[in-house]
């Protein structure tokens, strides 16, 4: 059932590791990194929460109710992994990235729901601690494919040399291949004659899935913008917000256009208030991240081999296989780490352990630029990949027992939106930070990433821990 999650975490395993050097190849400046991977946060805040929704709402008794969706996604995902390396320009692999990124949501959210779909409770965490395998597998074998190929794959096409090929390629087969095995392996619970009655009711006369999707997504930037809008008045007129969506649930026409989105922002309004400090955490925890991600083969370039984009693109191609040879080996650390960490989280307390996770991050960082030693990378990188056990879970349990249980599903997608809503910052911002103050140098970038985590983890201390916290991290994860 989980063997298809090992291809779509495989895309996003590149996205990681060889698309920024792509930018770097194409000769995207450094300040222009940020905004080039605005893709992937938006693409996570738009589809996710529509795709969840309307699987939801989805049953053909012939393709099932998730399958269709995380078909659709591989499919398209494969596409583009195929023809990505043909960019001949830079804005052709944004554009790209943006078709990769919504194929890739596409199929991770009704996969993730797949799960609860099919087990019975006590194989909650067996499914989704399986799950979690597949997603390290795929994205360690993204990253060392890079480091095998250009080790052994020389010469150049086009733009960009063959050992790129080679790796989209095969996570061109990855991709479809594995979610075609889950698929065929894998039936759907039907459901019940109650069930579907329910359904067909909630979906009577609405327009076909395809239109909703388009629909759902206009709506959503509309109505993400006039709660933007009614913020600051709000402060001054109290009940204001409440007011307008009261409004919005007595008109039908509004009510059924923006639904899903009533629902989310009346979440967030009587969000608990751990949930909110949980959201400053990861301000600064998922900033710092894209820091890292946009500047590691630069960095490693610079420090390591002396080298740029630019200097010795060679050299440059050599640095990239060695990052993902880096980054491969602090996914196998994640990995490895998380039973750990739920241990160490039942014993001390998931603050504690998230606290001295983002100080082990945080230090990482701030050594990563300065060694020269291409082997002692994997020192930082060490403490980088429990850091990144502890952020794939250890902070849902912060807040798992202050959610109402009639709320569960949609405060984990604002949760995702606490995550990606930093990321939509730093590509927004951090090309003027990078050129203003950094002087476009990758390896202070990294350090600059060092410090926010080092602030997430003061500003974890001032959560208060339900000692009633649950502290299986098996069945939680975060992505974007």
């Amino acid at each position: 059932m989980n063997v298809g999650f090992f291809g779509i975490q495989y895309s996003f395993g590149l996205q990681q590791s060889a698309v920024n050097p792509i930018y770097d190849m194409l000769g995207a400046m450094p300040d222009e990194i940020p905004i080039l991977n605005l893709a992937g946060p938006m693409t996570g805040l738009l589809i996710q929460p529509i795709i969840g929704a309307l699987s939801d709402n989805t049953w053909s008794p012939k393709y099932g109710r998730r399958k269709p969706f995380f078909f659709i996604g591989a499919l398209i995902c494969s596409i583009t992994l195929f023809f990505y390396p043909f960019s001949s320009s830079l804005w052709m692999a944004a554009g790209l990235l943006w078709v990769l990124d919504a194929a890739n949501n596409t199929a991770m959210e009704p996969y993730r729901a797949l799960i609860a779909d099919k087990l019975p409770d006590e194989q909650y965490s067996t499914g989704f601690l399986t799950q979690s395998f597949f997603t390290g597998l795929g994205i360690t074998l993204a990253n060392v494919s890079l480091f095998v190929f250009q080790k052994y794959i020389s010469g150049t096409w086009g733009s960009l040399p063959y050992w790129v090929y080679a790796s989209f390629f095969l996570g061109t087969v990855c991709s479809i291949g594995s979610v075609l095995w889950s698929i065929s392996k894998t039936d759907e619970i039907p459901p019940s004659p109650d069930e579907l009655a329910a359904l067909k009711e909630r979906t009577k006369g609405m327009p076909h899935p395809a239109i909703q999707f388009f629909l759902s997504i206009l709506t959503t930037l509309f109505a993400y913008l006039v709660f933007f809008v009614l913020l600051i008045p709000a402060m001054f007129s109290k009940g204001l917000l409440h007011k307008v969506l009261q409004m919005t649930k007595e008109n039908k026409t509004t009510r059924v256009l923006f639904a899903q989105n009533i629902e989310i922002i009346e979440s967030i309004m009587v969000m608990p208030s751990v949930m909110w400090k949980l959201a400053l955490i990861y301000l600064f925890q998922w900033y710092a991240l894209f820091c890292y991600w946009q500047n590691a083969a630069k960095s490693i370039a610079q420090s390591v081999w002396n080298t740029s984009p630019t200097a010795d693109p060679k050299l440059f191609e050599e640095a990239v296989g060695w990052t993902g040879l880096v980054n491969g080996w602090y996914n196998v650390v994640t990995f490895l780490s998380a039973f750990f960490l739920a241990g160490m989280a039942r014993k001390f307390g998931p603050k504690k352990v998230h606290f001295l996770c983002l100080i082990l991050a945080g230090i990482g960082l701030l050594i990563f630029p300065n060694l020269e030693n291409k082997y002692a990378l994997f020192i930082p990188m060490t403490g980088f990949g429990i850091a990144w056990a502890s952020m794939m879970g250890v902070p849902y349990l912060l807040v798992v027992n202050e959610i109402p249980k009639e709320r569960y599903g949609v405060y984990m997608g604002v949760i995702n939106m606490m995550i990606v809503i930093p990321m939509i910052l730093q590509t927004l911002t951090f090309g003027f930070i990078s050129k203003t103050f950094l002087n476009n140098d990758p390896g202070l970038a990294i350090i600059f990433g060092g410090v926010l985590l080092l602030i997430a983890a003061v500003a974890t201390l001032n959560i208060k821990e339900n000692k009633k916290v649950i502290t299986d991290v098996s069945g939680l994860s975060a992505g974007h």
